[in-house]
């Protein structure tokens, strides 16, 4: 039986995604990877059970949003862009027009 695509968001997938968009440059600034670990298990949390449709970036910007102005109530003035990218990636990978991806090495 075949799963259905694009899969539901994972929790690693996730926690690699908010790493690399690094919204708040904790990790360009020294911080361990796994700076940003809780708000991607909390994004995880908050968005389990959505289906594909609902993994836009106008379905998932507005959480990001919230999720960091509780997180990092100073964010630096780059923040909301990071986040849009953010979004942008999380739909490119779960959202509705997602393609199978190939990680490289």
């Amino acid at each position: 039986m075949s799963k259905p695509w694009p899969p539901p968001p994972d929790l690693e997938s996730l926690k690699q995604l908010f790493a690399e968009a690094d919204v708040e440059s904790l990790i360009a600034d020294d911080c361990p990877i796994d700076e940003y670990d809780p708000e991607a298990k909390h994004f995880f949390d908050l968005t389990k059970g959505w289906k594909s449709e609902q993994f836009t970036s106008e379905h998932t910007l507005p959480v990001l949003i919230k999720l960091f102005e509780e997180q990092f109530p100073n964010q630096k003035p780059d923040g909301l862009a990071k986040q849009k990218q953010l979004a942008q990636q999380i739909e490119r990978f779960f959202g509705p027009e997602a393609k199978p991806q190939v990680r490289t090495s």
